[in-house]
């Protein structure tokens, strides 16, 4: 009897032991992000917000690729809206080709924030600022704009990158993209990024068919992803393809039964340059679920509300 209370002892002293190791830990992202000539950069953000409050993932950092001058103001005002205000956001400093104009961002501006364009620190610096405190192989980045922030990192700090990052996610097309790879000419820094970059690269691109974001017209009037998207569809509510939120989707749950990873073929840019899939170093993903499963997912996650 002495026997069967000590081995009843050890498992329920093993028990929290077990449950401990099981629990996996928050996903360290930062977000790059063109958040301007579309919407769904600020449901990807919402989703990240979200997937914060369930513990699942710590938001690093924010980087905006594009040259809006409410640019920084309206991701801090989504962050502070979430109680996130504290995140670090960097803001790329050169030059773009015919810079994009955005429908909402000077309304999300207006949401209470504490950081302007001008006060924004160089997206670089914020990189390895962050980075540089990071465990190794703990980072993942999702990328859901252009490159040149990252062109730039990869052409300053290779070491670095091939210390901290774990992945980068890219949601681009993976044949003759339209939009990321090539707007504002930067086809030249993407093929950088793609052939250079030292850590795998997984490209998202399934979401023109998943509609999401009318669902917002029922959250609360201070809630800034809710006038995102009524100020981009000129002052109503509709639904956007879901190209960016999938992508953070997958860069914080990984495939989980949601996608398949697939390594074979090729990716080709417009300018012609054409890179091979390699399991483990370059892939794409496909979709294991139907658009309607996926728009659950992503609508359940964009009207979460801040955490208290």
């Amino acid at each position: 009897m002495q026997k069967l209370k000590i081995n009843w002892l050890t498992i329920i002293l093993l028990i929290p032991l077990i449950l401990l190791s099981q629990m996996k830990q928050p996903v360290k992202v930062i977000y790059e992000t063109d958040m301007c000539l579309d919407v769904d950069d600020v449901g990807g953000l919402a989703l990240l917000h979200a997937m914060a409050n369930k513990g699942e993932t710590d938001i690093l950092a924010v980087c905006f690729n594009e040259l809006h001058p409410f640019g920084a103001a309206a991701i801090d005002a989504i962050n502070t809206w979430y109680g996130r205000g504290d995140i670090p956001i960097g803001v790329y400093k050169g030059k773009l080709d015919n810079p994009d104009e955005s429908k909402y961002l000077e309304y999300v501006a207006k949401f209470p924030h504490d950081l302007e364009n001008k006060d924004a620190p160089d997206a670089l610096k914020v990189y390895r600022q962050v980075l540089s405190k990071q465990p190794d192989s703990s980072v993942v980045i999702i990328s859901v704009g252009f490159l040149n922030n990252l062109n730039d990192l990869l052409e300053a700090e290779p070491k670095l990158i091939a210390r901290k990052v774990k992945e980068l996610v890219i949601m681009a097309g993976v044949h003759n993209d339209g939009f990321n790879l090539v707007r504002h000419n930067l086809s030249k820094a993407s093929q950088n990024v793609l052939e250079n970059w030292p850590t795998p690269i997984v490209i998202s691109q399934h979401g023109s068919s998943v509609l999401t974001g009318s669902v917002l017209k029922d959250t609360p009037k201070e809630n800034p992803v809710r006038e995102a998207f009524y100020r981009f569809f000129d002052s109503q509510f509709k639904d956007r393809p879901s190209w960016d939120e999938i992508a953070v989707l997958y860069g914080v749950r990984g495939l989980s039964n949601y996608f398949v990873e697939v390594s074979e073929g090729y990716g080709i840019l417009n300018d012609g340059y054409r890179w091979e899939m390699k399991k483990g170093f370059r892939t794409y993903l496909k979709t294991n679920l139907s658009d309607a499963e996926l728009k659950k997912i992503i609508e359940q996650l964009m009207i979460v509300p801040p955490k208290k």
